[in-house]
């Protein structure tokens, strides 16, 4: 096989498995409010498997740096790939809401190791003139899973039975996990593959990298900004079967298509990026992404200061147009915390991610707080928007401060 009909296979093995691994987080979302109903809990103690979710995938992308050197990405995609389907089997078999909440854990363990193999396997394979347009690829294409797998899990909910989605995602695992352990993904290098070359496994050393780069690194400064967003998304992920459904009459379906709207807007947002990146830098990249969010969540405060209410078709487009903002702001920032080491790659994807999952169990812990106070869906969303727009201006700041101080450095 030729160097590059292996390039371009690899990049299909490893793409296609990520789908099918993030998908098991997206499929079941539209019938997050049957599937409250079957296990008999409220809306709190359905989101609680959000919350685990989200510290299993915490804990897992901390320690990742630790382990990520030792094994090859091809080795670590079948660790992903095997979790993922016990986690499907033991969703499917649930009774009671302790059961889900535990494969929830084992498929937040299964995404974050392909999350962050995906992103060191791209970075190894790329250089720093060639990481943010390939890292936009890869998610354009995996965008695919969240545009369909909520479509598809809520037609399969309405018409089967939520267990359904977790037995199509079973089967899905299994065979990806047979094809990627017959076919040999290129490394990014071939000695990588040798044991000798290995790092030793050293918790201690990793604990004293992650202390220096929080200390003496921008990474806090640059990645601010982006941490309300994502507390802001995952506020709003936890409440939409609740706000759509049970507060604005939608069926599972139908929220699948309101969904899938919202992923579209991520999905366009990964564009740009490419282009202004390269001709225009990082800072008209930054405050080009961080406009497009403020126009999204002042748009909606905004709206509801004029209406005196929200409905569907405002939070519709309003989320779209987040989600267009937010989904370029991330591949901005994980890139320029890509670069600002090189050699400790490994660490800032472990810290980057970190950063980026304890914002949105945030928000998820929030919107909890918010059901236990009575607050409605719709008066959580409007605390959301609110809340985030505020804390967006101040990361503004930080951000231009430490791109100042990173260009004198000529790190980007």
């Amino acid at each position: 096989m030729t160097t590059k009909k292996r390039f371009y296979l690899s990049w299909v093995v490893m793409v296609l498995s990520a789908i099918i691994v993030i998908s098991a987080n997206t499929i079941f979302v539209p019938a997050t409010s049957y599937i409250a109903k079957d296990l008999g809990v409220e809306e709190a103690a359905m989101s609680s498997n959000m919350v685990f979710s989200r510290i299993s995938m915490i804990i897992c992308m901390f320690c990742f740096a630790a382990f990520a050197d030792l094994f090859t990405s091809r080795r670590l995609m079948q660790m992903g790939l095997l979790t993922c389907t016990i986690s499907c089997a033991l969703s499917v078999l649930s009774k009671s809401i302790y059961m889900f909440d535990i494969a929830q854990i084992i498929e937040a363990i299964s995404r974050a190791t392909v999350m962050l193999t995906m992103q060191l396997w791209i970075a190894g394979i790329s250089n720093k003139d060639n990481l943010a347009t390939r890292l936009s690829w890869y998610t354009i294409l995996i965008t695919i899973s969240p545009i369909i797998a909520p479509s598809v899990g809520g037609v399969i909910a309405e018409k089967a039975s939520w267990q359904y989605c977790f037995i199509v995602l079973g089967v899905l695992s299994v065979a990806m996990l047979a094809g990627i352990s017959i076919f040999r993904i290129q490394e990014k290098t071939e000695q990588q593959e040798s044991p000798n070359n290995r790092p030793k496994f050293s918790p201690k050393e990793t604990l004293r990298e992650y202390r220096q780069v929080i200390s003496h690194s921008p990474l806090l400064a640059l990645n601010f900004s982006l941490g309300w967003m994502a507390w802001f998304e995952g506020g709003y992920m936890a409440i939409t079967s609740f706000l759509f459904v049970d507060e604005l009459g939608l069926n599972a379906a139908q929220l699948g298509g309101i969904i899938m709207v919202y992923v579209l807007g991520a999905f366009a947002g990964r564009f740009p990026i490419m282009y202004i990146q390269k001709h225009y830098g990082p800072r008209v990249t930054f405050l080009y992404h961080q406009a497009v969010v403020l126009l999204a969540t002042l748009g909606a405060l905004g709206y509801r200061m004029i209406v005196g209410h929200h409905d569907i078709i405002e939070i519709t487009v309003v989320m779209a147009v987040f989600g267009f903002g937010f989904s370029g702001m991330y591949i901005y920032c994980l890139r320029n915390s890509m670069v600002i080491e090189p050699e400790k790659k490994s660490v800032y994807t472990s810290l980057f991610n970190s950063i980026y999952s304890i914002a949105a169990l945030a928000g998820v812990l929030t919107i909890q707080g918010l059901y236990l106070a009575k607050f409605s869906s719709v008066n959580i969303f409007q605390t959301l928007a609110a809340t985030s727009t505020v804390f967006m201006l101040v990361g503004i700041v930080l951000h231009l401060k430490a791109l100042k101080k990173m260009n004198k450095e000529n790190i980007l």
